[in-house]
């Protein structure tokens, strides 16, 4: 069970559900490990830029944040057991989220169906 009033939101990937939570350290994380911005990212995920090595810096930082013990190996194995343009989709809207969150306690589940 997810809990919105700390930030956290489903994400379903295939079969299997996760709890996913975007801290200010997770983000600072992402940007020094991309060495971009977190703005620069999102962007670049708009304009169809990304690159995989995006998606696992990103999915990783959020699963980790949920209180998921996973490596760079685990999120390899979900991203390529799933459509990998349904999980940029979800990657996408778990940033937009977490940066246009206005203290909304009502946090939309994300899938990948």
């Amino acid at each position: 069970m997810t809990n919105p009033m700390r930030g956290e939101t489903q994400i379903t990937l295939g079969n299997e559900t996760f709890k996913a939570r975007l801290t200010v350290d997770a983000i600072i994380n992402i940007e020094e490990e991309l060495d971009k911005g977190i703005i620069e990212i999102m962007t670049e995920i708009g304009e169809a830029k990304i690159r995989t090595s995006y998606v696992v810096v990103i999915l990783k930082a959020a699963l980790r944040g949920g209180g998921k013990d996973i490596d760079d190996s685990g999120i390899k194995k979900i991203i390529s057991e799933n459509p990998f343009t349904e999980v940029c989709r979800v990657i996408a809207e778990l940033l937009a989220s977490v940066l246009t969150d206005t203290g909304s306690n009502e946090k939309k589940d994300l899938a990948v169906t």
